[in-house]
């Protein structure tokens, strides 16, 4: 009862701890909302608020607070018992005679075969190791998601910013048509179709904005905040550390990825529960040092016994053994499983990424200044009146659209990287980005 109650209090404590700490993650986030454009800021900020990875991380914690006594032998047996007819009677011993009846009194101490109780202290690490690099996991996982999405918000402003550029030159060349058209030089569908793109843009710009709105509640969610908390504006470039090499990639991923490290210590912990079911073929002991008063002879009243298990098989033992097989065979599969699927994922975000950076070389060095030598023709020709209007307009509309293909293809090879460095255990990251 008093070994229930102190696992009882334990938890109960464990609980505390954890409620006090999520309290004070929320009591700190609404007080202390996130103000840096920086996002190496914006990740601490993550991790050390995230609701869910303070959860887990609590639950690796209980485990590691178990590993030492994983081991630890059972409590012992003490057994006291009396003989109901023997009251009154003339007891051979003082004691028993001072209290009138004849009493047994016994101490017993379970022993585990040799090598069993390592193995439950090792089966326990293993058990926390697995907890650890789920801790692991899902902050990697975070922190690949908190950066994709800091890359979509960093898009969206710079979009906002060259839409309303756009509007305000929009706006300018619309005064200049209402006086070319009142003045006899232009015609009304000119006027018509630079409302028609100012209405569009107008659109852009509202689509934009709830966009906007949607990615500062994911955020707010992500760091622990109220989903309406302020945000500051990125900062205008979006950084992201050079790409390693292929051979670099793939060695940070079988070395420190979370997801296989866990799979891996899974794999260790079926095999050590295989050398335990393995272990339950020999006996365990139980020592026993008693003091019987039932016998008169004060010589034959102390009592020292061991007693054994007999462990025979009935079956039972065999199919532990072969379930438990199965079972370190099933998850070493599963390890080289996921092996696979890990550098297969890897090659797609290398590919991903090198078409990222041909796009980004392709409109930085043609598509981009062409774009813009073409706007600045269109826009000299109609106001010298050599040019027409539509021209104007279209020229105007592929820009814009070339400068959003290209911040959103630097946004997309940012989360692409995002994702590498998820893949390889935050490893990758460290080489341009000290977090």
């Amino acid at each position: 009862m008093f070994t229930s109650f102190r696992n009882c209090l334990r938890w109960v404590c464990l609980l505390v701890c954890a409620s006090a700490s999520f309290v004070t993650a929320q009591l700190n986030a609404e007080e202390n909302p996130v103000q840096s454009s920086e996002l190496d800021v914006v990740v601490n900020v993550l991790l050390s608020r995230n609701p869910s990875l303070l959860s887990q991380r609590m639950r690796a914690n209980a485990s590691a607070a178990l590993i030492d006594s994983a081991g630890a032998l059972d409590d012992p047996q003490l057994t006291y018992s009396i003989a109901p007819s023997s009251f009154g009677d003339s007891i051979p011993s003082g004691f028993g005679n001072a209290l009138g009846v004849r009493q047994n009194f016994q101490i017993s101490q379970a022993i585990p075969w040799s090598g069993k109780r390592q193995l439950q202290v090792e089966r326990m690490e293993t058990e926390t190791q697995v907890l650890v690099n789920t801790v692991a996991e899902s902050r990697d996982v975070l922190i690949a998601e908190v950066r994709s999405v800091w890359a979509q918000w960093w898009y969206v402003h710079l979009a906002l910013s060259s839409n309303e550029e756009l509007r305000q030159l929009i706006s300018s060349q619309s005064v200049v048509t209402e006086t070319r058209y009142a003045n006899g030089l232009g015609a009304q569908q000119d006027l018509l179709k630079i409302q028609n793109f100012s209405l569009q843009l107008q659109h852009q710009h509202l689509a934009l904005g709830q966009e906007r709105a949607q990615l500062q509640s994911r955020l707010n969610f992500l760091l622990g905040q109220s989903a309406a908390t302020p945000l500051p504006e990125p900062s205008t470039e979006l950084k992201g550390p050079e790409m390693a090499t292929r051979l670099e990639l793939e060695q940070w991923l079988l070395e420190t990825q979370p997801s296989l490290l866990k799979l891996q210590a899974n794999a260790q912990a079926a095999f050590v529960n295989k050398q335990l079911t393995e272990k339950d073929d020999y006996p365990d002991m139980q020592f026993s040092l008693g003091y019987n008063e039932l016998w008169n002879e004060s010589a034959q009243r102390l009592q020292v016994g061991v007693s054994v298990n007999i462990p025979l098989d009935f079956g039972k033992r065999t199919a532990r053994k072969s379930a438990a097989r199965y079972t370190l065979h099933s998850v070493q599969m599963e390890v080289q499983s996921k092996r696979d699927e890990l550098l297969s994922q890897l090659e797609t975000q290398i590919s991903s990424f090198e078409q990222a950076a041909h796009r980004i070389q392709l409109i930085e060095s043609e598509l981009l200044p062409s774009a813009t030598r073409l706007v600045n023709a269109s826009l000299a020709n109609y106001e010298g009146g050599r040019g027409q209007f539509d021209e104007l307009i279209e020229a105007q509309e592929q820009l814009l659209e070339t400068q959003l293909l290209l911040n959103s293809t630097y946004a997309e090879q940012f989360i692409v990287l995002a994702q590498i460095n998820r893949l390889t255990g935050d490893r990758f990251w460290s080489i341009g980005e000290s977090l």
